[in-house]
């Protein structure tokens, strides 16, 4: 089973492109911190990881249209690995979260505290239940579904 999910903020805005038959695709990163305690210590630290998603059609459109950096997002999708040739010749490998389903979740880590920042953006109100950006909603029909 290749299934992930993510809970972090946007750490840009997505990059939206059309391929050439006209399909977009949303490009974008979501930090997710964790918390551990290293081995000897008692203190509590921070990690960030810093994870490249990709959405693809409709939920790619949606994405470009609704999110921004700092905007706290919840992410379903599968893990995907694939390889390019550079132009010097070099394979390079990139691996990525092709997503299911997007939505943007109450609250943000973000904190703008440096004295005359702009003030932060208003924030969302809670999605109906089962909302999201996802694609697979009640016009989904059997061809759809890949298994």
């Amino acid at each position: 089973m290749n299934s992930v999910q993510l809970l972090g903020n946007l750490a840009r805005d997505p990059e939206i492109r059309f391929t050439k038959t006209g399909r977009a695709v949303a490009m974008f990163t979501v930090a997710c911190t964790r918390t551990y305690i290293p081995a000897g210590s008692t203190e509590q630290r921070e990690l960030t990881d810093f994870i490249p998603c990709v959405a693809w059609g409709n939920l790619a459109e949606n994405c470009g249209n609704n999110l921004a950096k700092g905007n706290r997002v919840f992410v379903q999708g599968r893990i995907s690995v694939r390889s390019y040739e550079t132009q010097d010749g070099q394979k390079r490998y990139r691996t990525e979260v092709v997503c299911d389903f997007v939505a943007q979740t109450m609250g943000s880590e973000r904190q703008q505290s440096a004295p005359g920042a702009a003030a932060p953006k208003p924030q969302p109100k809670p999605a109906a239940p089962g909302a999201g950006f996802g694609n697979m909603g009640s016009d989904a029909n059997d061809e759809d579904i890949p298994f």
